[in-house]
């Protein structure tokens, strides 16, 4: 009843911003407005309601809130967030930028080859987007393609239990929908994959994919096996089904150790930190979208921080967007890219506390030169899966471990940083620490 209850005042804010009051006169749509009078964002807030001791204005109304503006408009600050949106993966194949090869590789493998997918790589490199751009694709081929996300405490039979449901009538013989039907519905925990191999089989008219993400959350020995076991059951089989799984650099591993056999039976695809010029490329588009756009320097310096990831490229890109829309000005320079990074590290440092204090003490020079720690952490976020899966030298271990500590998760293999978005933070502060002596001998770009 509570969530209820703030969903209607929120749809009557919706209506009527000021619960039936109406601004003073003389506070039309040109009052509070800025740069030069033309209004970029924020919603409709006048500066009376807080000297009447009603609506006050937020400590950011300076960043662009103004009056007037139609409930429908979206503000300047939305629009960046949409253009840059960092909180979820793309979906369109227009939104992806880089990938145009790994596409075309999962295509050609699973849609035309029939082989399995595995989709394997870091967190943030954009495996996510990568699946369902290849799933948009799939679907105007005439494709049933099905998505969940893993969880680490299901079983074999609960995790195939939800797709079999969501496959759709049309994909089974009329005469054999009720046996279907039957099937799956005494589908249950202790099901085996020869059972769900069995009511594959009666898929007849239509391709099915089936994407099971996160799947490097699954770490029961057991689980991993019976879909290895299924994966080989459907290839010998020669059923209308694939999966894609997704997951870290371990996911093909994974798999495949369980039946090496299936090597012939998959396509593998790996998401390796983005090339400089597909950086340059999505910054651009997400920029062009909200009507900004980057200086040089600014974008050379959200290329050498983000490390070829796509996800960091976006949040970084984001928080400086916004800070030159507090300035005012379209146009990213260094200096806005430089607050965005402190923003995006203050972000991350509220839920990182232990490892962005240790961050900070390796810029500040308390723990020697920062420069090899900063170089190993580039190391770790620039690592290709190939040589992730490659494992890396002793040296390379113990140098990690003595240099990060704690922040380092040895359970992985190989050893990882614990949050594995963390070395780009690291890189960020780093930067800003340089920065800050650039500024103060009055060295910094526009």
């Amino acid at each position: 009843m509570i969530a209820m209850t703030w969903y209607m005042n929120v749809a009557q804010f919706a209506t009527d911003p000021f619960g039936g009051r109406r601004p003073p006169d003389g506070q039309g749509e040109d009052d509070g407005a800025f740069l030069d009078g033309e209004p970029m964002n924020g919603d409709a807030i006048y500066p009376a309601d807080g000297a009447s001791g009603g609506l006050s204005l937020p400590s950011f109304a300076r960043d662009g809130l103004h009056v007037g503006r139609p409930a429908w408009a979206p503000s300047a600050a939305d629009r960046i967030y949409q253009a840059f949106d960092v909180s979820q993966p793309v979906d369109q194949p227009q939104d992806l930028r880089g990938r145009a090869k790994q596409v075309a590789r999962l295509l050609s493998g699973v849609i035309h080859r029939r082989n399995h997918g595995i989709v394997s790589g870091p967190r943030g490199s954009g495996k996510t987007s990568l699946v369902r751009v290849f799933g948009q694709y799939a679907d105007r081929e005439g494709i049933v393609v099905l998505y969940a996300a893993c969880d680490g405490g299901t079983t074999f039979g609960e995790l195939l239990r939800g797709y079999l449901e969501q496959i759709p009538p049309s994909s089974v013989d009329p005469d054999e929908v009720d046996l279907f039907d039957q099937r799956v519905l005494s589908f249950g925990l202790e099901s085996s994959p020869h059972q769900a191999t069995s009511i594959f089989a009666q898929i007849k008219y239509s391709q099915v994919v089936i994407v099971l993400d996160e799947f490097d959350r699954v770490h029961d020995p057991v689980l991993q096996s019976k879909v290895a076991s299924l994966l080989k059951l459907i290839s010998d089989a020669r059923l209308p089904v694939r999966f894609v799984l997704v997951g870290g650099n371990n996911a093909f591993l994974d798999v495949v150790r369980e039946h090496p056999s299936l090597m012939r039976h998959v396509t593998r695809v790996s998401t390796a930190p983005l090339a400089h010029e597909a950086v340059f490329e999505l910054l651009g588009s997400c920029a062009d979208r909200c009507g900004m756009h980057f200086s040089a320097p600014g974008n050379q310096l959200l290329d050498e921080v983000a490390c070829g990831s796509p996800y960091h490229a976006r949040l970084f890109g984001m928080h400086a967007a916004l800070a030159a829309l507090r300035r005012g000005d379209t146009e990213v320079t260094e200096q806005d890219v430089a607050e965005g990074l402190a923003e995006s590290f203050e972000e991350w440092s509220a839920l990182n506390g232990d490892d962005a204090a240790m961050f900070h003490a390796i810029c500040s020079g308390a723990r020697g030169d920062p420069a090899p720690y900063v170089e190993l952490a580039r190391r770790i976020a620039m690592a290709s899966d190939d040589e992730q899966l490659a494992g890396r030298s002793a040296p390379d271990l113990e140098a990690i471990e003595g240099a990060f500590g704690p922040a380092i998760d040895r359970s992985a293999d190989p050893v990882a940083f614990r949050d594995a978005t963390a070395p780009q933070y690291l890189i960020a502060l780093h930067h800003l620490s340089r920065l800050s002596s650039r500024e103060q001998k009055g060295t910094v770009r526009a």
